[in-house]
C-alpha cells in the first residue's frame, strides 16, 4: 500500500512529486491532490497483485487533473520487483533524485485543491 499512500500524501504542501511502485489504484481513487505535482508510476507488466492497466488509467486521470504524470511499465516485471530488480532500483532512484534536486520554479507545489476543506 506504499504507492497508494504516497499518492494520497501528495496533498501535503511540502510534496513536490511522487514515485509510486506498483500501486493499488482502484477506479475512483482520487487524483485532485496531484495537481501541479510530478508523478512517476512504475508497474511491472506481469504484476498479478495490482493491475498495471489500472495504473495506466490512474496516470491518465492524474494528467487530466493537472499532474505531470508518467507511467513506466517494466516489461516482464512482477509485483515483488525481483525480476529486473536492478532496473527497478535504478529507475526509482533516478526518479526520486530528480524530484529532490530539480529546482525549477515551475516545479514548486501549489496549494492542494483539498487544502480548504
Amino acid at each position: 500500500m506504499g504507492g497508494r499512500a504516497a499518492l494520497r500524501a501528495a496533498e501535503a504542501a511540502q510534496v513536490r512529486g511522487v514515485a509510486a511502485l506498483a500501486p493499488w489504484v482502484p477506479p475512483g481513487e482520487p487524483v485532485a491532490q496531484l495537481r501541479g505535482r510530478r508523478v512517476l508510476v512504475l508497474h511491472g507488466s506481469r504484476d498479478r497483485v495490482t493491475d498495471p492497466a489500472e495504473s495506466a488509467r490512474y496516470v491518465s486521470r492524474a494528467r487530466t487533473a493537472g499532474a505531470r504524470a508518467d507511467l513506466l511499465v517494466v516489461a516482464g516485471g512482477d509485483h515483488a520487483m525481483l525480476r529486473h530488480h536492478t532496473h527497478w532500483h535504478r529507475t526509482a532512484t533516478t526518479a526520486v533524485t530528480d524530484l529532490l534536486t530539480r529546482l525549477d520554479p515551475d516545479d514548486a507545489p501549489g496549494p492542494s485543491p483539498a487544502a480548504g476543506r
